[in-house]
């Protein structure tokens, strides 16, 4: 349960508290057990706990680190208010300052930069901690946070999405940008989403 990082450290996203950059693997602050998951954004990082909390660190300037700042920090601090997280995801690529959580009742929070809707708050407005996805109170599976986009799984085997849809990201047949979470067409019987780089 221990987390161990290694390469670009500019912005503390190693976790080591420095950001000096590592060639081999180095332990991460205060995380020596406990964690069950982990999941890497261009410049953060964030790792879900065996408590059902999550811990991140690194680039902040969005607040995508959830912890009422916008400060960066070298070493994991807690993520405000989660609990009975399940799975997490962090925004990757050029817009990647945004993370989402996903609870054990099927709903789904999401922090940081909102200037697509990323946060999916239903706002555009930059959100320093966890913040509902509008429409995703229960009833999701899984998720996956892309370069300023998010998609999810529903139980029923649907896929919304929300966010940055200049180039259909979405996959609601539109190119407008979405701030709440739409339907994606045609699609049923899903178990699993992957949102990558403007695609999903």
């Amino acid at each position: 349960g221990g987390v161990k990082c290694w390469g670009r450290n500019n912005q503390g996203q190693l976790g080591d508290g420095s950001t000096t950059q590592r060639l081999a693997p180095i332990d991460v602050v205060g995380l020596g057990s406990g964690t069950v998951a982990i999941a890497s954004g261009s410049v953060h990082t964030c790792a879900l706990l065996d408590n059902g909390g999550v811990k991140c660190w690194g680039f902040n300037a969005n607040g995508q680190l959830g912890n009422n700042s916008t400060a960066n920090s070298l070493t994991p601090v807690d993520v405000i208010g989660l609990g009975g997280v399940v799975a997490i995801s962090a925004g990757h690529g050029s817009y990647d300052g945004f993370t989402c959580a996903l609870t054990a009742a099927g709903s789904v929070k999401c922090w940081g930069q909102n200037i697509y809707g990323q946060v999916g708050d239903n706002s555009t407005t930059d959100r320093l901690v966890p913040t509902d996805v509008v429409g995703l109170g229960s009833g999701v599976s899984t998720i996956s946070a892309g370069d300023a986009h998010a998609c999810v799984v529903n139980t029923n085997g649907a896929v919304s999405c929300w966010g940055y849809n200049a180039l259909g990201a979405l996959g609601d047949n539109t190119t407008a940008n979405r701030s709440a979470s739409v339907s994606v067409t045609g699609l049923a019987g899903i178990s699993a989403v992957s949102a990558g780089g403007l695609h999903t």
